[in-house]
């Protein structure tokens, strides 16, 4: 099922698409590692241990879609305005990183075939990139997370052939890395018309960043767990300004449609 906001006015020729919990599930649960990392270095110092958890995820769920070391950096902040020291983003993101790595490894190690990369993705997803290549549409991976992991990981799940506009991610090549910078280079170099920009992804950071380009915006409010509709993302996603709303890929048929036969503006659910 997709929850339809807005209807495209044109179809896509450049497709932004989000990585972890829009197209993979190798990084699930990495929300839950983040807050751990968070509540350790906050518990130390912070003056309201009652409150602490409340603050970490609220936080989490404002910021998918930033980069890790932006997440990062919100812990430094908050760990020496609690009383603490600094520490910098990178000491942080390195924890993260640690705690992330067994869980990351193990589920690549399983990724033999095709079929069995398919179980770390959101359902439906390779048929989708392929339906936007199928179009001609140029698709670019666009990610919070480091550029090598998207690499590595994109390579993993056997997906990383379709991303023929690039790659893109933080890291040492792009140290000031924003997905907002990356999508309006997207914008200039394909010198697209309004419309003409897809932004799919399951953060607000992207929804916000493809309208801002006056972007089509398809939301990905999964929950990983069980692939069905995660009611408090979509919360989140459709006040960044979604124009769409789905769980997963599932209803393939109907989401091609939408982008390549709908127009107009009209609310429904399909």
């Amino acid at each position: 099922m997709i929850e339809v906001i807005n209807r495209p006015d044109r179809r896509p020729v450049v497709a932004a698409v989000d990585f972890d919990g829009t197209l993979s599930l190798v990084r699930m649960g990495w929300q839950v590692v983040m807050h751990d990392v968070m509540k350790r270095a906050l518990a130390q110092y912070h003056p309201h241990l009652d409150r602490i958890d409340a603050e970490i995820s609220s936080y989490i769920a404002r910021s998918t879609g930033q980069p890790s070391i932006i997440q990062m950096a919100w812990v430094d902040e908050h760990v020496y305005l609690y009383g603490g020291p600094h520490h910098g983003a990178q000491h942080y993101l390195d924890e993260f990183s640690d705690a992330m790595r067994d869980r990351i490894d193990t589920r690549i190690a399983t990724m033999t075939t095709t079929q069995a990369a398919d179980h770390h993705m959101i359902l439906g997803a390779r048929t989708f990139l392929e339906r936007l290549a199928d179009h001609g549409v140029h698709i670019a991976l666009i990610s919070g997370t480091e550029h090598h992991h998207l690499v590595r990981e994109s390579n993993a799940l056997r997906i990383d052939q379709f991303f023929d506009a690039g790659i893109y991610g933080p890291g040492g090549h792009a140290p000031g890395f924003t997905k907002a910078e990356a999508m309006a280079a997207l914008v200039e170099r394909y010198a697209l018309l309004p419309g003409q920009l897809l932004s799919v992804g399951d953060g607000p950071v992207e929804i916000s960043a493809g309208k801002s380009l006056d972007g089509y915006c398809i939301a990905v409010a999964s929950d990983e767990e069980s692939g069905t509709l995660d009611i408090h993302k979509r919360t989140h996603l459709l006040h960044a300004g979604a124009d769409a709303v789905v769980a997963n890929f599932a209803s393939i048929d109907t989401i091609t449609a939408l982008l390549f036969d709908g127009a107009g503006h009209a609310s429904s659910t399909l």
